[in-house]
C-alpha cells in the first residue's frame, strides 16, 4: 500500500509510536527468552560484540543507564560466561569488557532473531515503504537526540 492511499493522522504518531514501540519490546523479549537472556543483555552484549575493551562506565553512558543497572546486566552475563571483565591496563580502579567465546556465539544466536523481528514489523510494507519509514523514523530520532544504535535507558538493541 503506498503512502498517499492511508489516512494521514499525524495527532496519533506520539501515541501509534508509543503503541509499537511496547509491543515491538515485549515481542523482541519472548524472541530471546529461548536463548536465556533478556532484552537488556542482548542490548549490552551488542555494544561490546561493537566496542570490544569498552569501559563499564563507557558503556553506562552509551545506554544511558545508572551504572548499577549495568553491574546488574554484566553480572547475569558473566555467570552465563558470555562476558568478561579486565581490569583496565590504564586506570586499574575501571574494567574494560569484553566477549568470550559464548558471547560471540550468543551474538551470532542473536543476528537471525533481530531480523526475523524486523521482519515481523514492517509487515504490510513493500521495500520502498519500509525504506522510508525508516528514514522518518531516524528523522524523528535525530532530531530528539536518540541513539540509532542502540535503546537509550534500556540497553536493547536498535
Amino acid at each position: 500500500m503506498s503512502r498517499s492511499s492511508r489516512p494521514m493522522s499525524r495527532h496519533r504518531v506520539a501515541f501509534l509510536l508509543a503503541q509499537l514501540g511496547a509491543d515491538s519490546s515485549a515481542a523482541f523479549e519472548a524472541a530471546v527468552a529461548p536463548l536465556g537472556i533478556t532484552a537488556s543483555d542482548a542490548g549490552l552484549l551488542r555494544l561490546i560484540g561493537g566496542n570490544p575493551g569498552i569501559g563499564q562506565k563507557a558503556a553506562s553512558r552509551q545506554l544511558g543507564v545508572v551504572p548499577s543497572r549495568i553491574v546488574t546486566v554484566l553480572d547475569r552475563l558473566e555467570r552465563l560466561g558470555a562476558v568478561e571483565r579486565r581490569r583496565s591496563t590504564t586506570d586499574r580502579r575501571s574494567h574494560q569488557l569484553f566477549l568470550t567465546s559464548r558471547g560471540e556465539e550468543l551474538l551470532s544466536e542473536l543476528r537471525p532473531i533481530a531480523e526475523a523481528h524486523e521482519k515481523q514489523f514492517t509487515q504490510g510494507l513493500d521495500d520502498a515503504d519500509a525504506t522510508s519509514l525508516a528514514g522518518y523514523l531516524e528523522a524523528v530520532a535525530t532530531a530528539r537526540g536518540l541513539s540509532l544504535e542502540v535503546h537509550r535507558g534500556t540497553g536493547r538493541p536498535a
